[in-house]
């Protein structure tokens, strides 16, 4: 009969057996996550794939370079980040020529937020100017004259070097003059776009080398909105109101200009008692059907029908 000490010898035996079974089990502590191949419980471990920009199988998106989509865990959730917003590192995506946007929606603030993606942020200055609900499409810019005015800061990008296009809607509280948008430099190097009495002036400048001015019919514009667009190629300057060509002149003085962009009121101009929506700077000569497109109306047989 086995005695007491045998007993005793095979239950300390099963013990360390026990103990070292355990150890060799249980994952090294702090550990449990490290390695790529790691995956939950009940998954399958993905294909090789590196942390660059891929496609999504699932969306098709362009993936960030955040990650793969679908590797599981912190890569696969920047990888959809990235795909969410438009590709590499969530990069703006830019309409050519295009150098400004302002659609003036930032009501309650003294901000005015360029939407191209090149960061031509304005500014609110002066007494007579917010933001307000229904402008052209949403919000709108408000001026009731006084020194009221949007600043831009100078940049070169804002230039016109070989053509050039302006687009705006705009609505009049009255009759009155004012400055629409306008951008010239101390030298009286620039372009502004004004109305006196309800039509509308545009001048490109060249110090010491004259003008190019096309001027609309008087009361072109009143207290319903129009779609302003102005076309500078170099040899020719064209004004469309809501689509259409409304006159023509021979174009150019294009160039470098020294200044800030200013809405609604620049220099000795009178300020603006009205509203302006929804303003585009290109640094291209738009097509009457993309403005026709603009103004809301449908090209058809070469013509603009609203």
């Amino acid at each position: 009969m086995p005695n007491r000490t045998t007993f005793s010898g095979i239950a300390a035996q099963l013990a360390a057996l026990c103990a070292l079974t355990t150890a060799a089990c249980a994952a090294p502590n702090g550990l449990e996550n490290e390695g790529a191949a790691e995956q939950p419980a009940g998954e399958p471990a993905p294909a090789n794939t590196n942390s660059g920009a891929g496609t999504d199988e699932v969306t098709g998106l362009q993936l960030g370079a955040g990650g793969a989509a679908g590797g599981g865990g912190a890569a696969g959730a920047a990888g959809a980040a990235g795909a969410a917003s438009g590709g590499s590192g969530g990069a703006p995506t830019f309409t050519p020529g295009l150098e400004g946007a302002w659609s003036f929606e930032e009501v309650g603030t003294t901000k005015a937020i360029d939407d191209s993606g090149h960061d031509h942020h304005g500014a609110l200055v002066g007494s007579g100017i917010t933001m307000v609900k229904g402008g052209k499409v949403g919000a709108t810019a408000s001026f009731s004259g006084g020194d009221a005015r949007i600043s831009i800061p100078s940049a070169t990008s804002l230039d016109f070097i070989k053509a050039a296009t302006i687009e705006v809607w705009v609505k009049l509280s009255g009759f009155t003059s004012g400055a629409i948008v306008a951008r010239v430099g101390a030298s009286g190097d620039g372009v502004r776009v004004k109305t006196t009495q309800g039509n509308v002036q545009v001048s490109f400048m060249r110090a010491g080398m004259g003008s190019a001015i096309v001027t609309s019919d008087p009361n072109v514009l009143g207290t319903g909105w129009t779609h302003v667009a102005v076309v500078n190629d170099g040899s020719s300057l064209k004004l469309y109101l809501n689509g259409k060509l409304h006159r023509s002149e021979v174009g150019g003085q294009l160039g470098y200009v020294n200044g800030d962009l200013f809405i609604g009121k620049s220099g000795s101009d009178s300020a603006l008692n009205g509203y302006v929506d929804e303003l585009k700077w290109w640094s291209i000569a738009r097509s009457n059907q993309e403005i026709c497109s603009d103004a809301g109306g449908a090209w058809t047989n070469g013509e603009c029908a609203l």
